[in-house]
């Protein structure tokens, strides 16, 4: 059995480990964004977000307040897919994304993520995501254009070699056809060829820092990995930001030797105490600050031309 070493101390604001820091000097730094980051913004929670449809669906007189009773004891996803069941039998479409809009960046989370520059894949619907990186070249300074892909068929790792990538893995609002929201439609989207390949590619070449995957997101930050072929690995490329009070001190010991004998996924863990989940703010801001994205070398995109061969 591999040996696991010591766990890092859970603290308040983490620094960048050195790979982190590497990966963006090398032009191969990921972060992969989960939904507890669109809550730090108030955005609603997957439960959230099924209650909101599930009122819409009232509102049409298509499910009484009973009904929404008893939908409400199943889980989010089995509640958003007998929500647009009954949408599609209706023939009335549901506008999810409308329970998703109307934020903009400030100075929240999302400011301090975008400041960093890199690449970024999200689960998330909503496009707050927009990297903020300025390619140097005969002294000047030119900005990076947002490129947001959504469409699975068009999903390859080639992708995040190019400043300003967003990749939204389960949709994005602006291209509803894209999004993701039922189990039968999760369940093919994860076996489906181009986003295991993506997954797998990513995993490989890239070194990844999942945020907004907490206790609550689990079970899909576990997902990604077995389908991403994500496994143990002796290089510490895979890392997860998570928030923990001091008292879950032997929670997060026994977490981080799972998620690290599991998916080789090195587990950071930050002090709720004071802040609560707010707290991984401060740490993307501090990160922010000290880290520098470059864009890979010619060589990576020779690399990567094979891939995109295949898609072809």
């Amino acid at each position: 059995m591999k040996k696991i070493g010591k766990v890092p101390d859970l603290r308040e604001i983490i620094p960048p480990p050195e790979e982190v820091i590497q990966a963006g000097l090398d032009g191969n730094l990921v972060l992969f964004v989960g939904a507890g980051v669109s809550r730090l913004l108030e955005l609603p929670s997957w439960q959230g977000l099924a209650k909101c449809v599930l009122d819409d669906l009232r509102k049409e007189s298509l499910l009484n307040y009973s009904e929404i009773e008893q939908l409400q004891s199943l889980d989010p996803k089995r509640q958003l897919s007998i929500a647009k069941l009954i949408s599609e039998q209706s023939e009335i479409p549901l506008d999810i994304g409308k329970h998703l809009s109307g934020k903009t960046e400030g100075n929240s989370i999302y400011k301090a993520i975008n400041d960093i520059g890199c690449s970024c894949v999200t689960t998330n619907y909503d496009e707050l995501l927009a990297p903020r990186y300025l390619r140097k070249s005969d002294g000047s300074e030119t900005p990076a254009p947002t490129n947001r892909v959504a469409e699975r068929d068009k999903f390859y790792a080639k992708l995040l070699n190019e400043a300003g990538t967003v990749v939204h893995l389960h949709g994005c609002i602006s291209k509803p056809e894209t999004m993701i929201v039922t189990t039968k439609e999760y369940l093919e989207h994860y076996d489906h060829g181009n986003v295991q390949e993506f997954l797998g590619e990513m995993f490989e070449k890239k070194t990844v820092v999942f945020l907004g995957y907490g206790l609550e997101e689990a079970e899909i930050l576990e997902h990604i990995l077995r389908r991403g072929r994500s496994k143990d690995t002796k290089d510490r490329r895979r890392f997860s930001i998570q928030g923990f009070f001091r008292s879950q001190q032997p929670l997060y010991d026994k977490l981080h030797n799972y998620y690290e004998r599991s998916f080789g996924v090195h587990l950071l863990g930050f002090i709720r105490d004071h802040e609560d989940y707010y707290g991984l703010v401060s740490t993307i801001e501090s990160w922010a600050a000290q880290i520098e994205i470059r864009e890979p070398p010619l060589v990576a995109d020779v690399e990567f031309m094979d891939e995109v061969l295949r898609h072809g």
